[in-house]
Order: C-alpha cells, then sequence, then structure tokens
C-alpha cells in the first residue's frame, strides 16, 4: 500500500518536463524514483543530459567552471589523461600490442578527456595511435554533437572515432581493448529505499495539486532486496539508502562485448561497508545546480544534475560473476601517484595548469582521495599494473560486508 511522508518536492508540474510526468503518472500509477530519474536526466526533449542542463543546444556546457553545474576531472587539466596513456601502454603490452586495440570511452562528457588522450598517445605513445580505434558510447545527442565537434580535428588526421548510443550494439566479446568510464555511474537512475519495522519500503513520486509528491510503498521489483541480501547488508530500521540496479545492468554488458583487456572506472563512491554506513543513513543522492550543492531532487527538473554515490563492491561483486577478475582498488590520488603524476608536473611553471590540478588531486582529503578506481580484467594473466602500484586498499575492503 502507498502511503504519504510529508510534502517535500512541491515543485510545479509547468514546465513541460512536469506535464509528461503528471501525464506518465496519470496513465500508468506512480513512478520509481529511478524512473523519475531516468525521465529527469535523459528524457529525449526535456532531459538534464539530453538538453544539456536544460541550455540551449548551442549554449555553454554544463560542464566546466564557466556556465557549467559542475566540473569533472579532465576539464580541469590534461593531468589525468598524461597519467591514463601510461596505463594503456602497459595494458597494451599485456594484450601483445595487438593490431587494434579498442579504446571505449563511456559517458565521455564533451570528449575532451578523449582529445587529451589523443595528444597525449601522440607525445608518449607513437605506436599506439595508429592502432587506436575509439567508441564512445553516448545517448545524448546534445553532448555527442560536442564530442564531435571537439574531436573533429582528430577524425580529420584519420583517428578512427565512432559512436554508439549504448554498449548493447557492441557484439558479445569483440573488443580487444581499455574501457574506460569517468564519472559515469553515479549518473545511473537509482531506486531509493528505506528500511522500516515492517520490512523494506521503496520510494515512489506522484502527482497532486499541480505537484510532484514522494510516496513510499512495497518494493517495485524483488531485486532490490536481493541486491541487499547479496552483499550481506541488513540495513537497521529507519535507513535510507539508493539501490543502483541499472550500474549491475552497466557491468554485465561491459564483461559482454570484453573479450581481451581492462575496464577502468573512475568515480566518487565507497566500498559497501562504507556506504552503508551510519553517517550516510540518509542516503547519498545529490542535486547540482550552477556549482551549488542542492538536495531536494524535484527542483529544477530537467536542470539540475542528480547524482548518487557508486558502490564498488556491486560492481566488482556483480563483474566477478560475469567473467571479470578485480584487478585492484585504489582511490585516484594513489592511482595517479602510481602512474608518476610528480615526473609529469616536474619542472613547470608551478603557476601552470598542470600543476594547479595536481595539487588539487593529491590534497589531502582532496577530491584525489573522494574518488575511486576500480580496475577489472579479463582473457588475460593476473596482470600487477602500475596504477595500483601505491594501493590506498586491500581488496578485502570490496568483500561483501560481513
Amino acid at each position: 500500500m502507498m502511503r504519504q511522508d510529508g510534502n517535500q518536492g512541491m515543485e510545479s508540474t509547468d514546465s513541460p518536463l512536469m506535464q509528461h510526468m503528471t501525464t506518465l503518472i496519470q496513465e500508468t500509477g506512480p513512478l520509481t524514483f529511478a524512473r523519475f530519474m531516468e525521465l529527469a536526466l535523459y528524457d529525449e526533449e526535456h532531459g538534464y543530459y539530453t538538453t544539456g542542463g536544460g541550455r540551449s543546444p548551442f549554449a555553454t556546457s554544463p560542464i566546466g567552471r564557466a556556465g557549467g553545474d559542475f566540473f569533472t576531472v579532465p576539464s580541469l587539466s590534461p593531468i589525468l589523461a598524461k597519467c591514463l596513456v601510461r596505463q594503456f601502454a602497459e595494458i597494451d603490452e599485456r594484450l601483445g600490442h595487438p593490431p587494434v586495440f579498442h579504446l571505449v570511452e563511456m559517458g565521455p562528457g564533451d570528449g575532451t578527456l578523449l582529445r587529451d588522450l589523443l595528444q597525449e598517445c601522440r607525445e608518449q605513445q607513437a605506436s599506439l595511435l595508429p592502432r587506436l580505434a575509439c567508441i564512445l558510447v553516448e545517448r545524448s545527442p546534445v553532448f555527442r554533437r560536442r564530442q564531435q565537434d571537439t574531436l573533429a580535428a582528430w577524425q580529420e588526421q584519420g583517428v578512427g572515432i565512432r559512436w554508439v548510443g549504448d554498449l548493447q550494439s557492441i557484439p558479445d566479446g569483440s573488443l580487444t581493448s581499455t574501457l574506460l568510464s569517468n564519472e559515469l555511474v553515479d549518473a545511473f537512475p537509482v531506486h531509493r529505499v528505506r528500511m522500516e519495522e515492517d520490512g523494506l519500503r521503496e520510494l515512489y513520486v506522484i502527482s497532486r495539486d499541480r505537484a510532484l509528491q514522494e510516496r513510499w510503498g512495497e518494493p517495485s521489483t524483488p531485486e532490490l532486496a536481493s541486491f541487499l541480501s547479496d552483499l550481506g547488508v541488513e540495513l537497521p530500521v529507519g535507513f535510507t539508502t539508493e539501490i543502483n540496479l541499472e550500474a549491475v545492468s552497466w557491468i554485465k554488458q561491459v564483461a559482454r562485448v570484453l573479450d581481451r583487456g581492462v575496464v577502468i572506472t573512475i568515480d566518487y563512491g565507497h566500498t559497501a561497508q562504507d556506504y552503508f554506513a551510519t553517517e550516510r543513513k540518509n542516503g547519498t543522492l545529490m542535486g547540482y545546480y550552477r556549482h551549488t550543492v542542492t538536495t531536494d531532487p524535484f527542483t529544477r527538473v530537467g536542470e539540475q544534475d542528480l547524482t548518487a554515490h557508486v558502490n564498488f563492491s556491486s560492481l566488482a561483486r556483480t563483474g566477478e560473476q560475469v567473467g571479470l577478475t578485480t584487478t585492484g582498488f585504489t582511490n585516484l590520488q594513489h592511482f595517479l601517484m602510481s602512474l608518476g603524476i610528480d615526473e609529469l608536473v616536474e619542472g613547470c611553471d608551478q603557476e601552470s595548469e598542470a600543476v594547479q590540478a595536481a595539487a588539487q588531486l593529491l590534497r589531502p582529503h582532496g577530491i584525489g582521495t573522494t574518488f575511486k578506481v576500480l580496475m577489472q580484467h579479463k582473457g588475460i594473466v593476473v596482470p600487477t599494473l602500475r596504477g595500483l602500484r601505491h594501493r590506498a586498499f586491500f581488496e578485502s575492503v570490496l568483500e561483501m560486508v560481513p
């Protein structure tokens, strides 16, 4: 049975996206929060990512300090690309220098990271560049156009770059590659759940008095309870959290398309033990609007970004079940240190972009420790990769909660 839980979410339904949601609720019933988040971010006509944050397709990108809602590590500086190319070169060696090395970036933003990666390949690994076959997995037509503009010069020089809407369009086991994602999984729609005295409840979105409101009800799928039990998690009464079933499906697709290679997932998040710690009893859902954190997902629907922290234990565990072996897990700071970020900025002007970005990434308790790096591999001998040389964690942290 559905029941009311306060009056959170009083956003008027006057906008086209809100009207669409209201009509959908009237026709099909309450929306799970995951469905609401899917529409808010990816609705074909009015979603945040498909419209560039509610902006004109020709306006500034939602990524970046100037006029954006958030910035990503690649938008700070090419320093991440400089380090990643060193890791790609080692993976290429472990694969035996294949004639075609697929570089797949999933959720490539405005194309900045791939542009910088190609430039660094030219400067650091000239033998790798002509063997690259780049695949960008992008569902947003607005972002795809931005990526095409950013990468046009490289295509004109003969670098192979193609776009696909999703991994499902890639044949089974067809890639010898590195599959890379940076701040992708946190943008997948999540189910919101809460443990009550009488069991697990799920958050739904309804329309009432020309506004969207929250209701708690029975879980929409038994997969939600299974997700928790598979990780050995028993939520205490009153604990609210997010469950990312789409991330589970995504990592299965990643494993399906990969024949031999490495998967690198960079994002902010936690292991299961930290994800379900007491300090996160209200969940991790956040909104971003003009570089300001917002807490109400029902304001500026389609104009603000919505994210939830990544459960890396779930990605690792699911990966192990479908053929991916966990190579290692660390934070971005240690990953970059292992790849020689200090060497790459040595001798640079202290006021340079590279040095300033490195300082942000290496600062104690900064974004370099907030972001984590999960590496998984398939079809190759268990590698010891340079990016994991200085590990912030032992692999046991990815195991189920005891």
